[in-house]
This record gives structure tokens, sequence and C-alpha cells, in this order.
């Protein structure tokens, strides 16, 4: 058996760098969805939202939603509304474009059941 070792660069970007493109969600990364923001910013957020657009032809949101929907079912006092499903399509958007990825203005359907539709991404370039 031959190992190989595979190395991505993800550019993560901070809650303050977040809140200055989403004003609007900054209080909520900080305070009731920290939790949220801390399991979407990171590599292996990144690279499920990555296989999602590029090799499944599905919404970023799409690759992660299971996992964003388990985190929310384990914190209590959470609940699962439309505010939070904006908010992490914000984040997810956050983590994309600072990934050379572009919104391409087209929604399309998310397998699974706790979201509808999210926004589809290109790579640049």
């Amino acid at each position: 058996m031959d190992t190989q070792t595979i190395e991505f660069r993800v550019n993560i970007p901070g809650i303050e760098d977040f809140a200055g493109h989403y004003p609007q969600y900054g209080t909520l990364a900080r305070n009731d969805f920290h939790f949220l923001f801390k399991l979407l910013m990171s590599p292996d957020a990144y690279i499920r939202a990555r296989v999602a657009t590029l090799d499944l032809a599905l919404p970023a949101v799409a690759g992660i939603a299971e996992i964003c929907y388990q985190a929310v079912l384990g914190h209590p006092g959470t609940e699962w509304n439309g505010l939070l499903k904006q908010f992490v399509g914000a984040v997810i958007c956050s983590l994309m474009t600072a990934n050379e990825f572009e919104k391409t203005g087209t929604k399309r359907a998310i397998p699974h059941h706790g979201f509808t539709k999210g926004e589809f991404y290109r790579l640049v370039g």
C-alpha cells in the first residue's frame, strides 16, 4: 500500500472579517451562533462545501447541511429556523469567496430536509 499526503491551503475568515461583510450577523457569530461559526469556518467545512460544488453540482451548503443540523440539535436552546439558515448561508458564502469562488446568482435545491435552496458557486479562473 502506498501512502500519500494531500495538502490544501484554506483561507478562514475571522469573525471581524465576516461581520464586516455581513454586519447583520456579526453579533450572532460572536454569541448565539458562535458554535456554528466555529464549525463552519474550518478546513473540513470548506472541503465539504467544495466537493458539493465541484463534484456534485450542488450548492455549497449541501456539503455541510447535515453537520449543521446535528450541531443545532445538540445545542440546547438553539432553534432551527429561517434566521439560522440565512446565517449558515452567509458563513458559507464568506468561506467560499475567501477561497477563490464566486456566487453565480443561481439558487439550487439542497437535498436535506433542513434546507430548501442555496447559492451555487463557481471557481474563479
